[in-house]
């Protein structure tokens, strides 16, 4: 365990360190007196800082948001020589766990506080532990429930007789498809609540276009985008609908064709452009069945307040949607 002490005064380092020593036990502690000291400080990550307020090189507040900067989950405690309500009011909302006003018990009470914000630290790092083998357990399994029923789609696929029906559902096994691709990127990110945007997109484009009934060569410009959950799920399902129909319906008429996939950061937005130099269209555009996919994405597009563009390019297609950040 590593312990930053933080003061401008030697002997009061020394006092506050044996007082830490009462209440916790087999500490390294890591004596701050100047900025070179910080920064060697901070080349390994801190289990507590403890900072006067007023130092002569450096103010406390200023010394956390260093070490908050490298060691995000540090806990931290001021020690301050008034007992200023506005200065306490300020390090807690700040970020300080506790503070210790400096008087007749102020080794007493630095070494129980301190104790006391270890053992909640150590708390908060085993629930966030467990916190995660959860949810990645939760993300295993509905991959695989999503995986089981993809594959009771394909058997009652392969059942239907009409032809317009057994396309219904491999429109549907398509859209779960995507859904897995996703979760599985969920899966495969270090925070469970985020996912890698533009290596899903790459994915899903990769694998329509490979079930493309005639040659379609494809170019992607990706750029490398973190979005949380709540707006990676419909923006990945409107993302499906957009260049399932490109690859099922642009090229129809010709003898393959080229897709282009985009997805960038514009100013405050996200805008995700799919074009293609397909056939493009001749009449109103949501009484084809590309319209119906349209419709959906309409939809899914209004709950992560994006907006979409649809352009013919003559020939071919442009389609952009835009979700604020």
């Amino acid at each position: 365990m590593r312990v930053i002490v933080a003061d401008d005064d030697p002997d009061t380092r020394a006092l506050n360190i044996r007082a830490l020593s009462q209440e916790i036990a087999g500490f390294d502690v890591v004596e701050v007196a100047s900025q070179a000291s910080l920064e060697q400080a901070l080349a390994s990550p801190p289990d507590l800082l403890v900072t006067d307020y007023d130092l002569r090189w450096i103010d406390g507040f200023a010394l956390f948001n260093a070490v908050k900067a490298a060691h995000p989950n540090c806990p931290a405690i001021m020690v301050t020589g008034t007992g200023n309500e506005d200065l306490a009011v300020r390090a807690m909302k700040a970020g300080f766990d506790d503070y210790v006003v400096k008087g007749r018990n102020q080794l007493k009470r630095l070494a129980l506080t301190a104790r006391i914000v270890v053992e909640r630290g150590q708390a908060r790092r085993a629930l966030a532990e467990n916190r995660d083998l959860v949810l990645a357990e939760l993300y295993h399994r509905l991959h695989n429930n999503l995986q089981i029923v993809i594959s009771l789609i394909r058997q009652t696929e392969k059942a239907l007789q009409s032809g317009p029906d057994r396309q219904q559902l491999a429109d549907l096994r398509q859209r779960i498809q995507s859904l897995s691709r996703l979760q599985e990127q969920f899966y495969r990110s270090p925070d469970f609540r985020r996912v890698d945007f533009g290596a899903f997109i790459g994915e899903l484009a990769s694998s329509l276009v490979a079930l493309a009934r005639v040659p379609v060569s494809l170019e992607t410009e990706l750029e490398a985008l973190e979005l949380p959950v709540d707006v990676a799920v419909p923006f990945g399902l409107l993302a499906n609908e957009i260049i399932t129909n490109a690859v099922q319906h642009a090229f129809s008429e010709v003898e393959g064709g080229e897709l282009r996939v985009q997805l960038q950061r514009e100013q405050s937005r996200i805008v995700l452009t799919v074009e293609d130099n397909g056939r493009g269209f001749e009449r109103d555009l949501r009484s084809t069945p590309i319209g119906m996919g349209l419709h959906l994405v309409e939809r899914l597009a209004q709950q992560i307040g994006g907006e979409v563009m649809v352009e013919d390019k003559h020939p071919g297609t442009r389609c952009r949607v835009g979700v604020a950040l």
